[in-house]
């Protein structure tokens, strides 16, 4: 597997491998967890989620394509084109699924980090350009999920907006799993359910309203745009909900968008075992920043708080995936790169 250069052999570092390393994206500090080494895996422009599948680490993006990362080593080569914010990708069976804005195509898994015979799968998503990157994983009874955001800071969604949907592999038997949701940029399964970060709302200050992390109840409403965690929103404060809210497991600090959440399952650090990562993307609408981080939690250990940080001072962090070794790998879109964490 290829393991990209360890920060601890850089000139520039010279320092051990866990504290403090200079960063090659914004000019910070990489703080990562005790122990751990930090290295440049891949560089993808605008790099959002990924997904393993087959011999590659596949990453989607904000532009016009899908990349491929080799696992046996070299660099990511640009595997699909021709698409519209292809956010989301996921793998189920030998095929990687990718979500678009306003569709969802499969791909023929090629060798070396490549995609072929694209198809798009007969299924039309909102297309809206706020809240508009898709999330998606496949789920383990082998169907797709899919979050769809509201399209606005605090509105009253329509239709598929502001949901996570499930759908067949080929595109059928569509399911609204959950709505309510304002934007969910991130969910994974842990003992069979499925937990999901969702975005809370901007404009109502600094420390209100939470970021979330939910459980999923299949049917349930989350609370859009009625409540942020346990907040009347902005707009609707005497306005009745149309169904009893299922309240957040967690909130995190308002504002520090959490997107990516991976609950970690293998050896390499097992500590983590059964623990979730959480990407906080980080803020813009507040006076002092927060996020910028990867943070650890023990789902059902409290509340509210922000976690124990896990990794910080790598950009933007938007995802958080395993591959096949135990190491972890971050994606950041503002330094276009990926990030692997290992021992």
């Amino acid at each position: 597997m290829h393991l990209g250069k360890p920060f601890r052999s850089l000139a520039l570092a010279g320092l051990a491998t866990a504290g403090l390393v200079p960063s090659l994206c914004l000019g910070q500090i990489v703080h990562a967890t005790p122990g751990a080494r930090v290295a440049v895996f891949a560089r993808v422009p605008a790099a959002r989620a990924m997904a393993v599948c087959g011999d590659a680490l596949y990453v989607g993006t904000k532009g016009n394509a899908v990349y491929g990362v080799p696992l046996a080593g070299g660099p990511a080569v640009r595997a699909a084109s021709g698409l519209v914010a292809p956010n989301g990708v996921a793998c189920l069976g030998n095929r990687l699924y990718v979500a678009s804005r306003d569709r969802v195509s499969t791909f023929a898994l090629v060798p070396g980090g490549r995609l072929a015979n694209r198809a798009d799968l007969p299924i039309r998503l909102p297309n809206q350009a706020h809240h508009g990157l898709r999330y998606m994983q496949a789920g383990p009874d082998s169907r797709l999920y899919i979050s769809i955001g509201s399209p606005c800071n605090i509105c009253q969604p329509a239709g598929l907006q502001g949901t996570i949907i499930s759908l067949s592999p080929s595109g059928g038997d569509l399911r609204r799993m959950a709505w309510g949701i304002r934007n969910s940029v991130g969910f994974d399964w842990n003992g069979g359910t499925l937990y999901f970060t969702d975005n809370g709302a901007d404009g109502m200050g600094d420390n209100t309203p939470p970021d979330e992390l939910n459980v999923l109840q299949p049917g349930a409403f989350y609370g859009f745009p009625y409540f942020g965690g346990r907040v009347r929103l902005r707009g609707f404060e005497a306005a009745a909900p149309p169904a009893p809210q299922n309240p957040p497991a967690y909130e995190f600090q308002a504002h520090v968008a959490t997107l990516g959440l991976h609950f970690y399952r293998g050896a390499m650090f097992p500590e983590l075992r059964g623990e979730a990562l959480i990407a906080e993307h980080g803020s813009w609408d507040r006076s002092t920043p927060v996020g910028y981080q990867v943070v650890r939690l023990r789902v059902g250990s409290s509340r509210s708080g922000n976690g124990q940080r896990f990794l910080s001072g790598v950009g933007r962090p938007v995802d958080v995936k395993e591959l096949p070794d135990g190491s972890i790998v971050v994606s950041d879109d503002a330094g276009g790169r990926i990030w692997r964490i290992s021992r």
